[in-house]
């Protein structure tokens, strides 16, 4: 069809079909109540005129193919009122569900730097009636037509039509209105972004408050609060609580009257929560798991939190009541964090109230009985630990950015009152009977008075008054210091040591410059009456010799510069004149001391290395006295055993040693200490096979282990006399325990390079059998395999082949994991051979192609990062060379990637061979669509521009079937580009309605001490 064409003859057809069009689309909306009913829906067919120009400006006025060429010869347009109108539109199926839509013609016009920032905005689809549709007599004469439907808003709408009647109908004259036409032109840009822009989205925003208040509104004539009670199941309870924080509680007028009435009714919902039983959510396509307590209660405490400063006590007392009875760890620790941010020290209420909010905080803990104090005992040292903090802290939200806050207190009666009444109730605490763990809290949060804001200049008065605070707390200490353990003395001995440096630079100043001098020589004096007093019990002087790695020596206090080679040169020094020290007559004494410290609880390896060192060099100087100590040692100072072996191994009496090592493996009560005695001891071959065999019949693990460490730290060192045989008995009998942990203590060993590489064919296949108990590949594990793939890549790759196997398992565990999330090491191998890689992974895809993607087809990007070349030629070699379930196979791998140039090379084979399967097709997309992780507003918009821009290759490919490929999917770029351009347009806009540039809400904290809900994220 040509233009004449058109115009004589088609031109009612056209018409005709629009309207036809028209007429569909509106009663699909009225079919759709749910739907925004639009303000118009208009048809047309394209006059002539416009026709004519636009045919002229495109060079096509002869065209003998129009209705290729133009695909707006029939068009609708559907005129909303708001952009939230047009979201609901957009996100229902009413087009797609009357047309057939040509996907690749769709355009979302928005402004992008593509098209010069063209202010018109707007979706037009391209569609074609239904070939249902055109089975009807009516209907026939519109096969083949396509209409147009543009989708915009009333005030769009009218921007458009007015600046096209004016911008675009108008013919201009040469070298006449030229300026003033570009004018125009700006002033209908300015008119877009100043005024209709704002205005379209003031309304979608009033449109979106309104539907809150709505649904707000809904549930206040229910009555929320009633309905709550008379919930019987969590799921209802879930629903109504979710309502009521997101619709209700913003649109409460007087939000205090609101909050006493609920609060009460919220903690009881929460208690009835922990005695229901979880009910399932049933739904059409099966059920899905019902809400827990703890999701019922997660949203109780969001509630309160939001609230908070509506009234500070009475949440206090919700979150106490809450935390009573609590079972839920995650929930605990959500209690103690809205408790932290209800009593610290917030600019908002500060600038209201100053420290009145923490004043009425101690005044209600007071009320309570030491009973009632020691239910909700975390909470309440939350509170006095924040009430005794020097730092004030806040943000200030704005559309594009977050400012954090934070001052030092000023210095008032009021505040000195506050601090002291919370030193004085940590005080009673830490007097009430508890253990290390409760003493070591209280003395965690009274620490908080003796530290200064580390992020504001503070004045003289907060300093003066930080020193009083720490010199009180110091007497404190020093008098109940009879009361504590070694352990919680050693640690306060090394907190007060920087305390005493930092009053002495005070004190030793030339000048008193911070008029504090005085309050500085105070507490230099307290502090070392504390440290004189503890240091005369001789026995703690020797336990932080000995346990320990943050102890306080003598050194210290006099040498600010007294580092860790020197603390540790002064323990080693004091270690061996304590083994001299050791007689007959004070063994007594000293076997107690040695009791003491391995009495110590602790899982950092730093605790007891000394002590170690000590126990080794005794029992070598002095081995009868060790003998002693053995015979009645305790089971903590026997986990010591094999420093006391090491040290008998070195003495010369050989007689107590080779007894010892009998007597302990005839008994099997400490296999394991014996076995990792072997690692340094003399060599013994025919003893350790007997440790071994030992630890297998009495089924010791720890102790197999321990043999297995042996075999690996002691290759080639004579101290195992068969060593296959040792590990092959030591794996083996792992791998029927299905015990996988002796990878942690073997990974990192000097000679493991050595050992792993020695092992043949059936070693590995052996140890590689228990690598399948370990439920996840991490980076111990992964290191010996990338050691073993050295020489057996096979057997590594069969062995991810059965791990991807197990995982596709019914009955596998929970926590099991095939394929880990990347490789740290392992891939540097695994790449070497393409060949085999691709081999492996199609055996596994014709035993099991489920989920084949994201197992398989993830290790074999894995061992491929960023899809190597060679290994992107092999896959296109093969798509070449296969069939068709090759290019499947491909693809699952080629799925993995994000798009890198070298996947095209694989992707472009696909195209050339199978472009009719549609299938195939938008898993070629995909591969080359992912993105990964993108940054800022415009990320997904950026990250798509890059894949159009790599689509260039594919246009110059000479292959036509590649070429058209490219076209099209450029064309579905394009549309996703300006879809995300316009997404984050709609949510940058929206965003900064929600932070107005005026002083009422100039914070996003300004509305926190009325008790509205902050914003989220305030921390």
């Amino acid at each position: 069809m040509n233009f004449d064409e058109y115009e004589r003859y088609y031109i009612d057809l056209y018409e005709n079909f629009a309207a036809t069009i028209r007429f569909i689309l509106g009663k699909a909306l009225e079919a759709a109540p749910s739907m925004p009913q639009p303000q118009a829906v208009q048809s047309r067919a394209k006059t002539p005129g416009r026709l004519k120009a636009r045919l002229e400006e495109a060079g096509k006025l002869d065209t003998q193919t129009l209705e290729q060429d133009r695909k707006d010869l029939a068009g609708a347009r559907i005129i909303f009122y708001t952009n939230n109108d047009v979201e609901k539109f957009l996100g229902s199926r009413i087009v797609f569900e009357n047309f057939e839509v040509e996907l690749d013609a769709t355009k979302v016009h928005t402004p992008t730097n593509e098209n010069e920032r063209a202010r018109y905005r707007a979706i037009h689809y391209v569609v074609r009636l239904t070939d249902e549709r055109l089975k009807l007599p009516e209907y026939t004469k519109f096969a083949g037509l396509r209409c147009e439907i543009q989708i915009q808003t009333i005030l769009n709408h009218a921007w458009s039509e007015t600046s096209h009647d004016i911008l675009y109908k108008d013919e201009q004259r040469d070298s006449f209105g030229t300026l003033a036409k570009k004018a125009i032109q700006k002033r209908f840009e300015k008119i877009m972004d100043q005024y209709l822009l704002p205005a379209g989205y003031e309304i979608q925003k009033a449109q979106q408050e309104y539907e809150c208040l709505r649904q707000g509104r809904e549930l206040f004539d229910r009555d929320v609060v009633r309905l709550l009670a008379e919930a019987k199941e969590n799921n209802t309870r879930y629903v109504l609580l979710s309502g009521l924080r997101d619709y209700a509680i913003p649109n409460y007028d007087d939000i205090h009257a609101a909050y006493e009435a609920m609060r009460g009714p919220l903690v009881e919902v929460a208690k009835a929560s922990r005695l229901t039983e979880r009910v399932a959510i049933r739904t059409g396509s099966g059920e899905l798991p019902g809400q827990t307590s703890a999701d019922v209660t997660r949203v109780v405490v969001e509630i309160i939190d939001n609230l908070r400063y509506a009234d500070a006590v009475g949440s206090l007392k919700a979150l106490g009541n809450l935390y009573q009875g609590e079972e839920n760890e995650d929930i605990r620790k959500q209690i103690l964090d809205v408790t932290r941010r209800l009593s610290q020290y917030n600019i908002a209420a500060w600038n209201q109230v100053g420290p009145t909010l923490q004043a009425a905080l101690l005044d209600y803990l007071a009320s309570l009985s030491p009973d009632e104090i020691s239910t909700i005992r975390p909470i309440a040292v939350t509170v006095y630990q924040q009430a005794l903090e020097a730092d004030v802290t806040g943000t200030e939200w704005s559309a594009d950015s977050v400012v954090l806050q934070t001052g030092a207190l000023p210095v008032s009666d009021l505040l000195k009152q506050v601090r002291a009444r919370a030193i004085g109730a940590l005080f009673e605490l830490f007097a009430a009977p508890t253990d290390d763990d409760g003493q070591r809290t209280v003395l965690d949060a009274l620490e908080a008075a003796t530290r200064l804001p580390s992020h504001a200049n503070y004045s003289n008065e907060l300093l003066e008054l930080t020193l009083g605070d720490t010199t009180q707390i110091v007497g404190f200490l020093t008098a109940k210091a009879g009361t504590m353990s070694y352990e919680v003395l050693q640690h306060e001995e090394h907190r007060l040591l920087w305390n005493y440096r930092r009053a002495k630079e005070i004190v030793d100043a030339e000048d008193d410059r911070f008029n504090c001098k005085e309050a500085a020589t105070a507490l230099a004096k307290s502090i070392e009456e504390f440290r004189d007093a503890i240091n005369t019990d001789e026995r703690y002087v020797r336990y932080k010799v000995l346990v320990g790695f943050d102890s306080v020596y003598p050194g210290h206090w006099e040498d600010s510069d007294y580092d860790y080679e020197k603390a540790e040169a002064y323990r080693k020094e004091q270690c061996e004149i304590f083994v001299d020290e050791v007689t007959t007559e004070n063994e007594n004494y000293w076997f107690d001391v040695l009791e003491r410290c391995s009495a110590t609880k602790s899982n950092d390896m730093a605790t007891f290395p000394v002590f170690g060192q000590f126990i080794v060099s005794l029992a070598k100087k002095k081995p009868e006295l060790a003998d002693r100590f053995l015979a009645k040692a305790s089971a903590d100072l026997l986990n010591f055993l094999p420093g006391f072996l090491n040290g008998l191994a070195e003495s010369d009496n050989k007689e107590i040693y080779e007894r010892y090592l009998e007597q302990e493996l005839a008994a099997g009560e400490h296999l394991p200490s014996l076995a990792r005695h072997l690692r340094s001891a003399p060599a013994m071959p025919d003893f350790a096979a007997k440790v071994l065999a030992k630890a297998i019949d009495a089924k010791e693990n720890e102790a197999v282990i321990e043999c297995l460490v042996l075999c690996v730290e002691q290759v080639g060192n004579g101290k195992i006399a068969d060593e296959r045989t040792f590990f092959r008995s030591a794996m083996a009998y792992l791998t029927n325990q299905s015990d996988a942990r002796w990878v942690r203590a073997v990974w990192f060993l000097p000679k493991a390079n050595a050992f792993f590489n020695s092992l043949d064919k059936d070693d590995v296949d052996l140890l590689l059998e228990n690598f399948q108990h370990l439920p996840k590949i991490e980076y111990q594990s992964e290191r010996i395999l990338s050691r073993l793939a050295e020489r057996h890549l096979e057997a590594v790759w069969d062995y991810f082949g059965n791990r991807i196997t197990r995982e596709s398992m019914d009955n596998v565990e929970e926590r099991f994991d095939a394929v880990p999330f990347r490789f740290h090491g392992l891939e540097k191998h695994l790449s070497t051979d393409p060949a085999l890689a691709i081999a492996k992974g199609r055996a596994w895809y014709a035993r099991d192609n489920r989920l084949f993607r994201y197992r398989a087809g993830r290790l074999l990007s894995n061992a491929f990062p960023n899809c190597t070349p060679e290994f992107a030629k092999a896959l296109a070699a093969l798509v070449d060379n296969e069939d068709e379930v090759a290019a499947d196979f491909a693809l699952e791998v080629l799925q993995n990637y994000e798009g890198q140039p070298t996947t095209h090379i694989p992707l472009k084979r696909i195209v050339a061979h199978h472009a009719s399967d549609a299938r195939k097709m938008t898993c070629v997309k995909i591969s080359l669509d992912n993105t990964g992780l993108v940054e800022g507003e415009y990320g997904f918009a950026d990250a798509l521009q890059k894949k159009k821009k790599l689509m260039d290759s594919w246009l110059a490919d000479e292959d036509r079937t590649i070429h058209e490929f490219a076209k099209q999917h450029i064309r579905e770029l394009e549309l996703d580009i300006a879809t995300e351009h316009r997404r984050a347009d709609d949510g940058i806009a929206l965003r900064r309605l929600d932070f107005p540039d005026n002083e009422e809400q100039e914070s996003g904290e300004g509305n926190e001490a009325e008790g509205k809900a902050p914003q989220n994220g305030e921390d």
